[in-house]
């Protein structure tokens, strides 16, 4: 049976620490919100991708390149650190239940997943008078924090890399974002580039949320795509977990 009172105590502590880190808060929380406010002033109030109006469309843009940030800096950079420094091997030998202590890491990124998602939407809803519904929004929020399952096992890899994981983190977040789509839709992009994104984690996620948006159902290509790429980090995870095991 799972301890919650201690898996509480480990999350807090979790959360606590990483909200000490202010260049991490600035460039996962006070970035996105950033960028939708630029974003949504530099355009018309009535323009729009696809027939959903821009503010609503950046705003799903948003919402993902913060989850996707959180997922590939947060955890990558987290398990990088206690990596090198032979945290869990310590972890293992201590009184500290080894199972929970990775599980506050996911419920702890899923804590400040979702209120940064609470947050954007309070954004709009205060700075662009949008107002999506609680229903539509609940589905968006948790549709857009479980599906960025396939981050979290990007963040497992780039964690492996030690003292690089953080800039190859980071240069790779903000590849996966523009690439994506995420901070200017794949129409207005450059032919090869639209043809690159469509086959890219970043804008079949950021299309979950997209559809959704639009009142559709998810797009299976976008789904489908995505699960194969959870596949692929899962099983590179695995194999190079087995070959470190064996050397």
């Amino acid at each position: 049976m799972i301890d919650v009172r201690n898996m509480i105590f480990l999350i807090l502590l979790d959360i606590k620490r990483v909200f000490r880190d202010i260049k991490y808060v600035f460039f996962i929380i006070a970035l996105p919100i950033l960028f939708y406010i630029v974003y949504t002033a530099i355009f018309p109030n009535n323009a729009n991708v696809n027939g959903v109006p821009w503010s609503e469309y950046c705003l799903i843009s948003m919402i993902s390149f913060g989850i996707m940030g959180n997922a590939i800096n947060l955890l990558g950079t987290k398990v990088a650190d206690e990596r090198s420094k032979k945290w869990y091997t310590y972890i293992r030998v201590s009184p500290v239940n080894y199972f929970y202590y990775g599980l506050s890491h996911i419920f702890s990124y899923l804590t400040i997943s979702l209120f940064f998602t609470f947050l954007m939407f309070v954004l709009a809803f205060f700075y662009k008078d949008i107002n999506l519904g609680l229903v539509l929004s609940l589905k968006i929020g948790l549709v857009l924090n479980l599906a960025s399952v396939v981050f979290l096992m990007l963040a497992l890899l780039i964690g492996r890399l030690g003292s690089l994981s953080q800039p190859i983190g980071t240069i790779l977040y903000l590849m996966l974002s523009f690439l994506g789509g995420l901070w200017m839709p794949v129409a207005a992009m450059p032919k090869f580039l639209s043809h690159l994104a469509v086959l890219l984690p970043s804008y079949n996620y950021a299309k979950l949320g997209w559809c959704l948006l639009a009142h559709k159902r998810l797009a299976f290509n976008s789904v489908g795509n995505l699960l194969a790429y959870f596949v692929i980090f899962t099983l590179l995870y695995v194999y190079l977990q087995k070959r470190e095991q064996m050397n």
